[in-house]
C-alpha cells in the first residue's frame, strides 16, 4: 500500500515542488535565488530512476525499465540534455568585465577566457538560468515518461489551487501598500506576474469542468482558488491589455464549461453553477467599481486613455529593444552572449537620446524570441525551438487520432471541439495566449511561468486517447 501510493504520488510532490518554489519570486529579477532548484531536480531525478509510477499488471521492476527505454527513446531527453550543456559551458566561461579603451574612447566588455567558446557575462546569472533550463528539462522527461494520468490530473490541480493562494495573498499585500506587491499592481515595472495568474485562471476553468463532468460533487476549492483566486491575481497584476485578454477568453470559456456540461448535469445544477459564477464574478467586479474606486486596477486601466498615445508609446519602447537586441545578437550569432547578457549589452547597443526607453526593466528585451535569439544564438534557439516541437509532437498526434476515431462513448455524437478534454482545451489556450504575449512582452523571463507552461505542455498528451478506438 505504502509503495503504491509512493510511485503514483511520490514523483507529482516532487515536481510540483520544483513548479512552486519559483512562484515566490514575484518579479523577474536578473538573479532571483534558484539555486536550490538543483536540490529539487536532483531528489526528483533519484524518484524518476527509483520509484516511477506503476501501470496495471507491471512491477516496480518492469515500470523502472519502461521509464529508462522512454527516456532512450524521448527527442526531448537529447534536446534537454544538450541544452543544458549549452548553458552550462556559458555558465564556466563567464566573468566579463566592462573596459574603458582610452584610445576609441569608448567602453566595451572584455573577452570571455575561451574566446571561441559559448560564453556568459556574470556566472551568477548563468548559474541561475541553468537551475531554470535544468528544472524545466527535469519536469518534462518525467511527466512524459514517468507520470500516469490521474497523477498528472492531480498535479495541475495542486498547482492551480496554489497559484490562486499565492495571488489572493499577493493582493491582500498590495492593496496594504506593502512592496513590491502595490508597484505591481499599480503597473510598475515590466513584469508579467499577471500573465502568471491568467495562465493558471484559463486551466483552472478546463480542470474545473473536467472535475465537475467526472464528479457529482462540485469541486468548491477549486472553483475559489484556481478560478477566482487566478482571477483576482490576473486583475491586479496583469497589464493592461492581458487584462482585457483574459477577461475577454475567460467570459468564452464559462460559455464553453455551459455547454460542455449541458448534456453531463442537470438542469437543477446547471442553474447553480450559473448563478454561483454570475455572483462571484458580480460580485468582484462590483467591489472594483463602487466598494474601491481607488484599486489598482482601475488606475491601471485609466493610465491607457487615450489608447492611440498608449499604444505608440509601447511601439516605441519596443522597437528600440528589439532593434538593441538584434544589434547584439549580431556580434555573437551562434551562441549569443550567454544568459541574462542583454542587461549588459543594451547600454551599448542603444543611442544616448533612446535610453529612456530602456533604463527600466533593462535585462527585458520586451520580445522573448529575439532575447533568446540574442542571448543564446543560432544554436540555443534553435534548441528550445526543438524542445518545444519535441513536446507539441504527441499533443498533435492524440489530437489528430481523437479527430479520426470518434470512439463509441456518450461523447462520440459531439463536435471535435467538445470532444476533447476541457483541460486540453483550456490548456493550449493558456499556452497560445502566453506565446502570442511574447512577441509584445517578456512573460517567458518569469520562471514560474516558464516552468508551469513547460509542465503544462508535457501533461496534456494524457487527456487524450493514446491509441485510436
Amino acid at each position: 500500500m505504502v509503495q503504491r501510493l509512493l510511485t503514483k504520488y511520490g514523483l507529482i510532490a516532487h515536481i510540483a515542488c520544483i513548479c512552486l518554489y519559483p512562484v515566490g519570486v514575484l518579479s523577474q529579477s536578473r538573479v532571483s535565488g534558484l539555486v536550490p532548484l538543483f536540490w529539487f531536480v536532483f531528489v526528483a531525478a533519484e524518484w524518476l530512476l527509483l520509484l516511477p509510477s506503476v501501470k496495471r499488471g507491471e512491477t516496480l521492476a518492469d515500470a523502472r525499465r519502461r521509464v529508462l527505454h522512454g527516456m532512450a527513446w524521448d527527442p526531448f531527453s537529447y534536446i534537454g540534455v544538450a541544452l543544458v550543456a549549452l548553458v552550462a559551458v556559458q555558465c564556466l566561461n563567464s566573468g566579463l568585465e566592462l573596459v574603458y579603451l582610452p584610445d576609441a574612447d569608448v567602453w566595451q566588455l572584455s573577452d570571455p577566457p575561451v574566446a571561441w567558446a559559448p560564453f556568459a557575462v556574470e556566472r551568477c546569472a548563468a548559474i541561475t538560468q541553468l537551475a531554470l533550463f535544468t528544472a524545466c528539462v527535469t519536469v518534462g522527461i518525467t511527466l512524459r515518461v514517468a507520470v500516469g494520468k490521474a497523477a498528472k490530473r492531480a498535479l495541475l490541480q495542486l498547482l492551480a489551487r496554489a497559484s490562486g493562494a499565492v495571488a489572493v495573498v499577493g493582493v491582500a499585500l498590495a492593496l496594504q501598500g506593502c512592496e513590491p506587491y502595490a508597484a505591481l499592481a499599480a503597473g510598475g515595472g515590466l513584469t508579467s506576474v499577471g500573465t502568471f495568474f491568467g495562465f493558471w485562471l484559463m486551466l483552472g476553468i478546463g480542470l474545473f469542468i473536467e472535475a465537475r463532468a467526472r464528479d457529482s460533487h462540485t469541486p468548491r476549492l477549486l472553483f475559489l482558488l484556481a478560478g477566482l483566486g487566478n482571477l483576482l491575481g490576473m486583475l491586479f497584476f496583469a497589464s493592461p491589455l492581458m487584462v482585457v485578454v483574459f477577461s475577454v477568453f475567460s467570459v468564452i470559456l464559462l460559455l464553453y464549461g455551459a455547454i460542455y456540461l449541458a448534456p453531463l448535469v442537470s438542469k437543477s445544477v446547471q442553474l447553480k453553477l450559473f448563478v454561483g459564477t454570475l455572483f462571484c464574478v458580480g460580485g468582484i467586479a462590483v467591489s472594483l467599481v463602487y466598494l474601491f474606486p481607488q484599486n489598482p486596477v482601475s488606475a491601471k486601466l485609466g493610465s491607457v486613455w487615450p489608447v492611440d498615445a498608449y499604444w505608440d508609446a509601447l511601439s516605441a519602447r519596443n522597437s528600440v529593444r528589439a532593434e538593441a537586441a538584434v544589434t547584439v545578437w549580431q556580434q555573437h550569432p551562434w551562441t549569443g552572449v550567454g544568459a541574462d547578457g542583454f542587461y549588459h549589452y543594451v547600454a551599448l547597443a542603444v543611442k544616448q537620446e533612446q535610453w529612456g526607453l530602456v533604463e527600466q526593466d533593462r535585462a527585458l528585451a520586451l520580445s522573448d524570441g529575439t532575447q533568446f535569439l540574442c542571448e543564446y544564438g543560432v544554436f540555443g534557439a534553435g534548441l528550445l525551438l526543438a524542445a518545444v516541437i519535441a513536446l507539441l509532437i504527441p499533443l498533435c498526434y492524440r489530437a489528430r487520432l481523437l479527430w479520426q476515431h470518434k470512439g463509441h462513448d456518450t461523447m462520440s455524437d459531439r463536435t471535435f471541439l467538445f470532444r476533447l478534454s476541457p483541460v486540453v482545451t483550456t490548456g493550449v489556450l493558456a499556452v497560445l495566449l502566453c506565446c502570442l504575449e511574447s512577441f509584445m512582452a517578456s512573460p517567458f523571463r518569469m520562471p514560474a511561468l516558464l516552468l508551469s507552461w513547460t509542465c503544462v505542455l508535457a501533461a496534456m498528451p494524457a487527456f487524450l486517447p493514446e491509441r485510436g478506438a
